[in-house]
């Protein structure tokens, strides 16, 4: 069959649609009511005869030079490949993926997009493979490719109506049935349907999509992700008869304590509908014919139980005429700012949230609907009860989900311009959100966002977002206005704040430090758009490798000023792709020719999603019930819910005796109370509890270690000279026997750390560079009454520090005491400890200590008991190997292998304990997980290791979790061998 291909819409700026049906509903019409009922939610798209699900395998070309594809194209004669859809082309081998954060694949020149030629010089002055340079590069073979997807389909009877929906295309395009021109649709995130009942004939039809690379709108579609490009979200035939609904519309209102019910039903010819109201004890219904093609009616003065994260009660609205029947589900939610303040239902909340993207290691922009699901579930097991869809509208299925398990969302426009930042010098934001020959092309973009999605307004969506770093403020004036003209809830934009607009109905920030939203909460910024309404971090703790750290600092702000709402932790899941032996790449990785490495490696889960001590840190943070000792027996406890009273939690507080108690105290949603409790009895002069928190449905919502009494004991009893202990020339090696020792590694004071993600800047400086180059020089030594003392420099390009350590025996073993001085004292020490060596056969590891990776500003998110590892198990598998690892508060850790121990013992006080399967030393050069090669057991005792921060992309650490070298600083502990 042959086609006219459409080689100029793509790239007509005044052409972002053509042929296509404005927007509406998402929804799954039944033929009838019995049979809307049969389904679950996440089959509901694929079970119903009025819908056919057009996934599959789909015939593919690509056209890696876009002027090899012909003009005429005759589909007979082209060589197929098979490709999946959904899915995304980089990800299936055509190309290759492609990350990059801020800056556009094209020359910044809105709205030229590269058609036939290469691309061109492209200029930017910032990227991790560049840093702060200004720079132009050339890439070759690099063009605005093109992929042709071609499908078959049977239609029996071509009396009906057929529209097709495409849930998802980027970037854009060209549809054709039968040999004939359909439609254009861009807007990737978007819906696109187009009504297909003229081209189509009995029995087999084929359906030809021609999809771009890039298009006009690509401007509008600068998001943080790997740029990715296909048919990535499900493709719908819907069949409808001439009595079925082509839109629908629900409100409600509250009125003193009741609500009212609007429903409305758009028809193509006047027709009666049935409305139905149905759930929690209330059963409605009602006739009514409509006129001009709409039917509407009001439920009035109804009891409901309201819907929120909390309590996400559901009830059932149908629509229905004599050949079909739409079930939806409703919430009734009342959303209200008053001055300063956000309220839900009522009452005052604070958001506890994250930023999430569609993101598969296999599948890039696609998700299967049980992925959906599971991120979901995940968000309510890690206490998360805000979602904002960064940055786009998700899948449907994912506000859904939302209604059904209680989680808000912050629904944001397909819409960021963040390249029009790198591309030029000076920076110009307004560049196209300010531009009115962009008006329309937003005003697409925002009307089928609330258009597709304005069911949900109703029950989990709180705010609509009109997109990301985009600048201002025309256009977004205009989306803002259309939004205000549809839609009570309010409208965020973080962007604004780039210009002369500030905010919009809530302010919104990202990466402020706690100091200044603490300066928000006191109404005292400068940005008088700041104070005088509520206030909201969309984005906030940036998860990228080990962290974040100093959530809390932020938490204990929210909690003491009304008018701060909360925020979104950046972000969910870290974005790798991830190949069949099982190993992940990042940016730089597939050969682009520019890129930004790992800054895509920032989520909370791993791409597979399994937690990181991100997710743990986030948990405890959002955790429900806060409890904190203040002195004697008296306990501090706080609701940091939003609508349900403490005393439908169990709180199990197990003391260190072994002694445990179980209380449900009467506090309501943010707010505290003072109690009195029974106290366990010291255990070696050692006081402290866990407190564990359950909901009404006894599942675990937290855990937290107090600590009411410490005592570390130091060790004494006879001293003798130990055999085992040697030292020449400042090494010292410990004998466990004459074959076996334990030996001290080439750098036997460790000052610096492998950075972390966090320890390089946003202007890429890696902060712990002058570290690395350490050196250490021996001084001197002698023997002391029961062992040795031993000096040694130790010198980096921040300072030089002296290093006394003592050896000496005990009838336990050897105690350890090394002390650092600084010669300078004007530096910043990341770290002092001693590190020891073992070969890899001590694999067994047993501590007691922080029972995950804790480091000063993130170490709450876990309890202090006596865990069992084995060494792999003492790091974490980050994408990007980096630190981490770190256990504080540790009392002791016995390595063994089959034959031997090795413990240490804290003395005087816990110090922090690090064993990793390499030496430090090597782990500053690895990329990637496959370079972890083990090459022995590496233990470091410390004295400290400094916090984590966010400095990534956020504040870096807090002064109270660094370390400044005017302070001397002592680790002391006990080294017994067995």
């Amino acid at each position: 069959m042959k086609y006219q291909i459409n080689k100029t819409n793509y790239h007509t700026f005044n052409i972002f649609g053509n042929n296509k049906l404005r927007g509406r509903s998402y929804f799954i019409p039944y033929p009838s009511k019995k049979e809307a009922d049969a389904v679950t939610l996440k089959e509901k798209r694929y079970k119903s005869s009025k819908v056919i699900c057009l996934n599959g395998e789909w015939d593919f070309k690509f056209y890696p030079r876009p002027k090899e594809l012909p003009d005429i194209l005759d589909t007979d004669n082209i060589a197929f490949d098979k490709i999946d859809v959904p899915s995304c082309w980089q990800f299936r081998g055509y190309y290759h993926p492609f990350y990059v954060n801020v800056r556009y694949q094209f020359p910044l020149r809105p709205p030229y997009i590269p058609q036939e030629e290469e691309v061109g010089r492209c200029f930017s002055w910032l990227g991790v493979d560049q840093k702060l340079s200004l720079r132009f590069k050339k890439p070759k073979d690099e063009y605005n490719f093109v992929g042709v997807y071609r499908h078959h389909f049977d239609i029996e009877d071509v009396s009906k109506n057929y529209v097709i929906s495409f849930l998802g295309v980027c970037s854009c395009i060209d549809l054709y049935i039968n040999g004939q021109y359909v439609g254009y649709s861009e807007g990737s995130h978007n819906t696109a349907e187009f009504d297909i009942s003229s081209y189509l004939k009995e029995g087999d039809n084929e359906l030809l999509g021609v999809v771009h690379r890039w298009c006009n709108g690509s401007y509008l579609e600068d998001q943080d992700m790997f740029r990715n490009n296909g048919i990535f979200r499900d493709v719908l035939l819907r069949i409808s008869e001439e009595e079925d609904i082509f839109d629908i519309e629900a409100k409600t209102k509250k009125i003193n304590d009741k609500y009212n019910l609007y429903l409305k039903a758009e028809v193509k010819d006047d027709v009666e509908v049935t409305f139905y109201l149905e759930g929690e004890g209330i059963k409605l219904k009602r006739t009514v014919k409509s006129y001009g093609g709409n039917a509407h009616t009001t439920f009035t003065d109804l009891e409901v139980k309201e819907w929120s994260s909390e309590y996400p009660h559901l009830y059932h609205i149908y629509f229905e005429t004599s050949s079909s029947c739409i079930k939806e589900s409703i919430g009734f939610k009342n959303v209200e700012i008053k001055k300063d303040l956000f309220y839900i239902n009522g009452n005052l909340v604070k958001l506890h949230g994250v930023n999430h993207h569609d993101t598969s290691p296999t599948n890039g922009y696609t998700l299967t609907p049980e992925e959906i699901e599971k991120d979901i579930l995940l968000c309510k097991e890690y206490n998360v009860d805000t979602i904002r869809t960064s940055h786009y509208p998700p899948d449907p299925l994912l506000i859904e989900l939302a209604d059904v398990y209680g989680i808000y969302i912050v629904d944001e426009n397909d819409l960021e311009t963040h390249g029009v930042f790198a591309a030029r010098i000076p920076p110009k934001w307004p560049l196209i959100s300010h531009n009115k020959k962009w008006e329309r092309h937003y005003i697409d973009r925002i009307s089928r966002l609330y258009q597709r999605d304005k069911i949900h307004e109703n029950t989990s969506i709180i705010m609509w977002s009109l997109g990301n770093e985009s600048g201002g403020y025309y256009n977004t004036d205009r989306m803002y206005d259309y939004l205000k003209a549809h839609s009570s809830l309010p409208v965020h934009y973080e962007g604004a704040i780039h210009s002369k607009r500030i905010a919009y109905d809530v302010g919104s920030e990202m990466y402020p430090s706690s100091y200044n939203v603490e300066l928000v909460g006191k109404h005292l910024r400068k940005e008088k758009e700041l104070n005088d309404r509520p206030y909201f971090l969309c984005e906030y703790s940036h998860a990228m490798g080990v962290g974040p750290g100093d959530i809390d600092s932020y938490w204990k702000v929210i909690y003491k000023y009304p008018n701060l709402m909360g925020g979104c932790i950046w972000e969910m899941v870290d974005h790798a792709v991830k190949h069949e032996d099982g190993s992940y790449t990042y940016g730089g990785d597939h050969g682009e020719w520019e890129h930004d490495g790992n800054f895509c490696v920032d989520g909370l889960f791993y791409p597979d999603r399994r937690p990181s001590t991100g997710a743990y840190i986030m948990k405890h943070a959002y955790r429900p019930i806060r409890v904190r000792y203040v002195r004697d027996d008296i306990f501090h406890v706080f609701n940091a819910t939003n609508f349900t009273n403490m005393k439908e939690y169990e709180l199990e507080f197990i003391f260190n005796d072994g002694t445990k108690d179980v209380y449900h105290f009467d506090v309501e949603p943010l707010k505290e109370k003072y109690v009195n409790l029974r106290l366990g009895k010291e255990v070696e002069g050692n006081l402290s509890v866990i407190v564990k928190c359950y909901d009404k449905n006894k599942v675990l919502r937290s855990e937290e270690y107090i600590s009411m009494k410490e005592n570390v004991p130091d060790r004494k009893g006879d001293r003798e000279l130990p055999p085992s202990i040697k030292i020449e020339n400042g090494k010292v090696a410990l004998h466990i026997d004459k074959k076996d020792k334990l030996i001290s590694n080439t750098e036997y004071n460790i000052l610096y750390r492998a950075a972390t993600d966090n320890d390089k800047t946003l202007t890429f400086v890696n902060l712990m560079d002058p570290y690395y180059e350490q050196k250490e020089e021996f001084i001197s030594q002698k023997e002391i009454e029961f062992g040795y003392e031993v000096e040694t420099k130790v010198t980096n390009k921040k300072d030089t520090y002296i290093v006394t350590d003592r050896y000496e025996g005990c009838e336990e073993g050897i105690i350890v005491t090394s002390t650092i001085h600084s010669l300078t004292q004007k530096a910043l020490l990341p770290r002092f400890g001693k590190c020891f060596y073992l070969d890899e056969s001590y694999d067994d590891v047993t501590y007691l200590g922080r029972s995950g990776e804790t480091y000063p500003d993130m170490r709450e998110q876990f309890v202090v008991k006596e865990c069992h590892k084995k060494v792999l198990e003492m790091v974490e598998p980050n994408i990007k190997p980096q630190e981490s690892g770190n256990r504080m508060d540790t009392r002791y850790v016995t390595l063994a292998n089959n034959k031997n121990k090795v413990t240490f013992v804290a003395l005087e006080k816990s110090f922090g304990l690090s064993i990793k399967p390499y030496s430090d030393r090597a782990l500053i050069t690895m990329k990637h997980q496959e370079d972890e090669l083990r090459t022995g057991t590496y233990v470091t005792i410390e004295a400290f290791q400094q916090g984590i921060g966010s400095g990534s992309c956020g504040p870096y650490i807090a002064k109270e979790y660094l370390y400044s070298s005017s302070v001397d600083y002592t680790v002391k502990f006990l080294i017994k061998i067995n």
